[in-house]
């Protein structure tokens, strides 16, 4: 009777241990990464990022992506904050309404879609989208040499809760550089090892970098202070600088990209419609305000990145072209514009077919006074007869009267001159 259950408990223990140990290597890369907002620049909070093997064998080609870590906040930030990932991309607005059939109030802000998760066409194993509240692992699937760099470009979306709903309100975009390591060389288990006393310490490595053995004694003598504070702030810098360079390259992609529509209908020279046009000069503004107000937070980058600072000039002018564009195509909706449009584009054209109209219209006009000339003396001519014709009728009309007088006069005197007796022989 005791031996089964003897035997159920260690099946249990072994079959626990199995499932809660997902990890059985150490991570090649470990570090806490800042998110900054892709809406305004500013930072939301930092969030442990691992990357580590399924197994370490050259064959391998599944790895785990850890997001936070055990105990302690998830994400260190002010507000509790929760991150959003997606599998693909999804409309915000359907999302909200499914999650509303299920009673969860999701709110969304400043977004009509959401992208998926690795920017880079790398496939996690996730649901169609999931909210992390605790350490969670991913596994994505890549075949890579020892050696090879490999870079997985992330987006979260971060998100606060109140007592009634939660609210996805903001973006984060962070770039992983890691290093396949490789696994057959004496020295991996030598460095595994050292990761391993070192999570113990509580400290954070990556095996993709060089460790310097003065470096190391000095924090353990407790002498590099000053320097881990540069240390950090260069990696921060690194990663604005990152997150800057992807800011403005996707804006330069966009504003190409609304350009190539606006020529489109510039191309097709049919009636647009003036909320068309209105809309199109709507979506030109928030482009430019949106690089405005990062050009303005990262100034101290611009100031040294002259490549970064080349990318924000190219779309400035790519924009002003565009709104150039746009306001020539709401000109072209007035006919009348076209016309004026016309006469600045080929004004000697136009001057020759200006004087050509004038003589025309000069021509025309005398044309026109000899042709009123000409109907006004055949008015007047027509005038002039039908009054002759009148006067002479006035004149012949008492004549008529006179003659067919006389002529009954005559005709009664020789009736009153006939004898009855003729009448009687007849």
């Amino acid at each position: 009777m005791c031996k089964p259950k003897v035997i159920i408990i260690l099946f249990l223990l072994c079959f626990g241990g199995f499932c809660f140990r997902v990890v059985a290597e150490e991570p090649v890369f470990s570090q806490k990464e800042t998110l900054y907002s892709t809406k305004n620049g500013k930072a939301i909070g930092d969030v442990l990022l691992s990357i580590a093997p399924k197994s370490a064998t050259p064959s391998n080609n599944e790895w785990l992506l850890i997001i936070g870590n055990q105990g302690g906040n998830f994400v260190d930030a002010r507000n509790e904050t929760t991150l959003w990932i997606f599998n693909n991309k999804t409309n915000a607005n359907q999302l909200r309404r499914d999650l509303r059939n299920q009673d969860y109030t999701l709110e969304v802000q400043g977004f009509a879609e959401f992208m998926p998760f690795c920017e880079n066409g790398i496939r996690f194993t996730l649901k169609d989208w999931e909210e992390l509240r605790k350490q969670t692992q991913l596994s994505f699937f890549i075949n890579a040499s020892a050696g090879e760099k490999v870079t997985l470009r992330l987006v979260f979306y971060t998100a606060t809760a109140d007592r009634r709903r939660t609210t996805i309100d903001d973006e984060a975009k962070v770039r992983i550089d890691f290093e396949i390591p490789d696994f057959a060389s004496p020295g991996y288990q030598q460095r595994s090892g050292a990761a391993a006393q070192s999570a113990q310490g509580g400290e954070v490595i990556s095996l993709t970098e060089r460790i310097d053995p003065a470096a190391a004694a000095a924090a353990r003598l407790g002498a590099q202070g000053e320097d881990a504070i540069s240390e950090t702030d260069a990696a921060n810098r690194g990663q604005r600088v990152a997150l800057l360079n992807s800011f403005i390259t996707e804006r330069s992609l966009e504003i190409i990209l609304f350009q190539e529509d606006v020529n489109a209908l510039i191309a097709e020279k049919t009636k647009v419609n003036e909320s068309t046009i209105d809309s199109l000069s709507a979506i030109a503004d928030e482009m430019k305000n949106r690089v405005d107000y990062w050009e303005n937070g990262y100034s101290d980058i611009l100031l040294t990145e002259e490549a970064i600072h080349d990318k924000f000039s190219k779309f400035r002018i790519a924009h002003t072209l565009t709104v150039k564009k746009i306001d020539d195509l709401k000109r072209r909706q007035n006919p009348l514009n076209i016309v004026v449009d016309f006469v600045k584009e080929k004004p000697l054209i136009s001057i020759g077919g200006g004087i050509g109209g004038l003589i025309f219209l000069k021509f025309f006009m005398k044309l026109f006074k000899k042709m009123m000339s000409m109907m006004k003396s055949k008015i007047t001519q027509s005038i002039g007869k039908a009054k002759t014709n009148a006067k002479k009728q006035m004149k012949e009309k008492p004549k008529k009267w006179a003659f067919r007088k006389r002529k009954k006069k005559e005709t009664d005197d020789e009736f009153e001159n006939i004898d009855i007796n003729d009448l009687a022989e007849i």
